[in-house]
């Protein structure tokens, strides 16, 4: 049975109860009330600050830099390292900026109240982005529909009522208002973004600042109301039968590391021109034009699990009833997994499109001025985990945002690169925004564990890599990521070197966000040499080197010391039959910690797995335990699919389903009503990162052959899956019964890299076969 519905029999009350819509660039969340309709509106380009904000004082000098350093390295050769923990916290600087909520968009239906609503009834259709909530009042019929047009860039809800009807239509917004006009069947809003917003994490006076004379974004969103009724300015449209807004943003976001430019009333303009543009096409014009682009992407993956076992009870009611005698069984309703792994795919579709920007650590749904973490790019894991199921799930141009801000890191961790290390090429660190931010944060104060981690630009490197081994990138594109590793591969050079054995390293290092014990009974972040550093440098250097033959730069100068510095990294170091964390012993602080950053060479890194290293990557696994951030979940699952052990995935998606109604504290993750994932609170990587993990589970290409079901997990049961994609561009749909066993596969080329012979394995068997551009069966009729 095909899962691409979510819906509820009472409306949301919290934004973990509303559904989501979105076009790539406008988002809403829905919450469904029939007599009071709200939707929290965004625009992916509404973001507080600009690229000035990283140069505001106080800001690290080159001497600072210079000085903090050789400090650090010191302390850490002498082994006094909580003193490198002090002193590169003085490299610090202020903090990235934060994604911002818009507006709020009401439809209220005068003297009715919600205690009159009957046979109520709200729903997501995911196949169709559309979201519809229904009731009936003193008998008669109430129907709200919504949704989001990426073609024509507009909003749209549509309200109809049995009976006529007097509706106020309201805009309200956090963000400091500009101005407002209005006239019968039009209003304007025009904002201004704060010049600065502080994570909640930091304690300020002002944690939200604008400022008259700072260059900040500016927007306007314009809503204009078609009806049969009689509209009276100020949004109220009296004995109505049919109330239906269309409503479009625009703001003077001018790119990622790019001033702002324009006014509010320019992006007024072309809000207004958006809306204008809608109408005049038809809304039934514009309406098929939305569902056909949806399907274009949506509908490429289909995957298939038995049939829920009551039709009757709603998405969270399925969703408690997996745990209602305590624990949580899948098995009782294993048609939740397919739902979450479309929705999973289906917030890709509507959080990130090409020529927009990255979906942030919320996609593009967020209600606060001052969000969790900033709302913004965590680049340790987080931003990363959003794009790894992208190819495998058939949605690799939803990847191409992750590529600009790559490129807007290059740009400006130049200067970072040459101020804070005085080393060429380009750095990033852990957290950044739509400006391409690329300094450490923290004020000075912050903990070294995630502030001080210069590692992002090799991470991000792997997506590049990635896209080449699915057969995305073209000539240009390979071109485009040469340069861009180029200038990774200069700053990691000038980072590394070699120590007295002449074995390549790093003098400073952090494994994200964990700590060791130190011999003065305290605890510290800074090391030498993290396994996350080896890993990454190995897994950098094969690919700038693999780019470099291929494009013909064998003549480069960095190209041989990058040869040199390759044929001298370590081995992936293995102590006590697991994969060790840092050097020399170092105990961690929490042995269960939520990052599983040794386990990058594993997964979502491609580097053959020898016995000795699969062992001890599941070792590592079993060491941390399965507890966890739904986004840690997520990399877990990813892990041991990678490693082929299904009864392990078994285990973690009873977690992955838990109900988040109940609160389990801050580092236990599961689902909220509305199926999005908790860290808590909600992070979209849980989501993304789940679609990652159950692809892995059916079917692998990073080795020697295609992998048909590795690590399918029993409680799933049978089922079938389409259009999934492996690596170097090999589309594949499969099915398989109770047992796991595949009872069916057939396989073509998307792309013509991927013409020729293939293998393939299913349990014990292998297939050759050699594709092109139709569909060859591998196994069945």
């Amino acid at each position: 049975m095909t899962e691409h519905v979510l819906w509820y029999r009472r409306p949301a009350e919290t934004w973990n109860e509303a559904l989501p819509l979105g076009n790539g660039a406008l988002g809403a969340m829905c919450f469904g009330g029939v007599t009071d309709a709200l939707l929290r509106l965004n625009d992916e380009t509404l973001w507080s600050g600009s690229p000035a904000s990283e140069l505001a004082a106080p800001v690290v000098t080159a001497e600072e830099a210079r000085d903090a350093l050789a400090e650090a390295r010191a302390a850490v050769a002498e082994g006094r390292e909580e003193d490198a923990d002090r002193h590169v916290r003085r490299l610090q600087h202020s903090h990235a900026q934060s994604f911002l909520p818009f507006a709020d968009l009401r439809l209220r239906i005068d003297g009715a109240s919600a205690d009159e609503v009957e046979d109520y009834r709200r729903e997501l259709d995911l196949a169709t982005a559309t979201h519809v909530a229904t009731a009936t009042r003193a008998g008669a019929g109430l129907r709200h529909r919504t949704w989001i047009s990426a073609p024509h860039g507009v909003l749209v809800h549509e309200l109809e009522s049995d009976e006529p009807i007097d509706v106020r239509v309201e805009l309200e917004t956090q963000l400091r208002e500009l101005g407002r006009v209005e006239i019968d069947t039009a209003t304007t809003l025009l904002v201004q973004a704060p010049s600065d917003v502080t994570p909640p994490h930091d304690e300020v006076d002002e944690p939200v600042v604008y400022e008259d004379d700072a260059v900040s974004v500016r927007g306007a969103l314009h809503a204009r109301i078609v009806t049969d009724g009689t509209p009276v300015r100020g949004g109220r449209v009296l004995r109505a039968t049919r109330v239906t807004v269309v409503l479009a943003t625009a703001t003077t976001f001018a790119g990622m590391g790019r001033m702002p430019a324009g006014t509010e009333r320019a992006a007024a303009r072309r809000a207004t021109g958006l809306v204008d543009a809608a109408i005049a096409a038809g809304l039934d014009e514009v309406r098929a034009a939305q569902v056909a682009d949806h399907a274009a992407l949506y509908g490429r993956v289909e995957l298939s699990l038995s049939p829920m076992p009551d039709s009757d009870r709603d998405t969270a009611e399925r969703l408690r009833d997996l745990g209602h005698d305590g624990t949580v069984d899948i098995r009782r309703d294993p048609g939740l997994a397919a739902l979450l792994f479309h929705y999973g795919r289906y917030l890709l579709v509507c959080s990130s499109r090409p020529g927009g920007l990255p979906g942030t650590l919320q996609g593009i749904w967020n209600q606060d001025l001052r969000p969790e973490w900033s709302s913004n790019y965590t680049t340790n894991i987080n931003v990363e985990m959003n794009y790894w199921g992208a190819h495998t799930a058939n949605l690799s141009e939803t990847e191409e945002p992750l590529l600009d801000l790559i490129e807007a890191l290059a740009d400006s961790g130049a200067e970072t690169a040459r101020r804070l290390y005085d080393a060429p090429g380009w750095v990033a660190h852990h957290n950044t925004d739509a400006w391409g931010y690329t300094q450490p944060v923290g004020d000075g104060v912050h903990d070294a564990a995630w502030a001080f981690w210069p590692m992002a630009g090799l991470w991000l490197g792997l997506h590049l890599a990635e896209r080449d081994a699915f057969g995305v990138a073209d000539q240009a594109e390979r071109r485009r990521a040469f340069r861009l590793l180029r200038g990774a591969t200069a700053f990691a050079l000038a980072w590394a070197a070699p120590d007295g054995d002449g074995r390549w390293g790093t003098a400073l290092s952090t494994s994200p966000e964990n700590t060791f014990r130190t011999g003065a009974g305290g605890s510290a972040a800074v090391s030498p040499s993290a396994t996350l550093d080896i890993v990454l440098l190995r897994a950098h250097l094969d690919e700038f080197l693999r780019l470099a033959d291929l494009l013909g730069h064998d003549d480069d100068r960095l190209v041989a010391e990058a040869r040199t510095a390759r044929e001298n990294l370590p081995e992936i170091p293995v102590a006590d039959g697991s994969i060790a964390e840092w050097p020399g012993g170092r105990e961690a602080v929490d042995p269960h910690h939520r990052h599983l950053s040794p386990l990058v060479f594993a997964y979502p890194g491609t580097e053959p797995l020898t016995p000795e290293l699969a062992a001890a990557a599941s070792r590592f696994l079993d060491l941390r335990e399965d507890e966890s951030t739904g986004w840690s979940l997520a990399w877990k699952l990813a892990l041991r699919a990678r490693l082929g052990e299904a009864e392990r995935v078994a285990d973690l998606l009873a977690l992955v389903f838990r109900d988040m109604s109940v609160d389990r504290g801050d580092q236990s993750g599961g689902l909220y009503d509305n199926f999005l994932a908790a860290h808590p609170p909600f992070q979209i990587d849980g989501n993304l990162g789940y679609v990652a993990g159950l692809a892995e589970c059916l079917v692998q290409s990073h080795g020697d052959a295609i992998a048909l079901l590795p690590a399918w997990p029993a409680p799933l049961g049978a089922g079938s899956v389409r259009g999934l994609v492996a690596r170097p561009g090999v589309e594949i749909d499969l099915s398989w019964d109770d047992t796991g066993a595949v009872t069916s596969a057939r396989a073509r080329a998307r792309v013509a890299t991927a013409h020729g012979a293939h293998v393939f394995r299913a349990g014990d068997r292998e297939i050759e076969a050699t594709l092109d551009g139709a569909w060859s069966i591998l196994i069945g009729e």
